[in-house]
């Protein structure tokens, strides 16, 4: 799983993508995308995830919550892989 962390303020609203080239088999295509989305404290958000060509993306924000957030997207390959991806989110006012 790769990692990453980043830093975001509430009221922005960031884009964050993954490339799952090197993380998918040869001629393997991405099925879906998956995110969970965990706050340090009240409600995850449900953001929409998309995906074009071997690059998963979502939209986060704008936040609430100040404190560290956490972002996992799940690509779901056609050949059944499951590749992830994290971020570690500093969200400050």
């Amino acid at each position: 799983m790769k990692e990453y962390t980043e830093r975001q303020s509430t009221t922005e609203v960031l884009v964050y993508s993954a490339d799952y080239t090197n993380a998918l088999q040869t001629s393997e295509t991405i099925s879906s995308v998956n995110i969970t989305h965990t706050p340090p404290s009240g409600s995850a958000l449900t953001p929409t995830p998309s995906a074009s060509g071997l690059i998963g993306t979502v939209l986060l924000g704008p936040l609430s919550v100040t404190g560290r957030h956490t972002l996992k997207m799940q690509c779901v390959g056609s050949l059944g892989t499951k590749p992830e991806v994290l971020w570690r989110i500093e969200v400050s006012a």
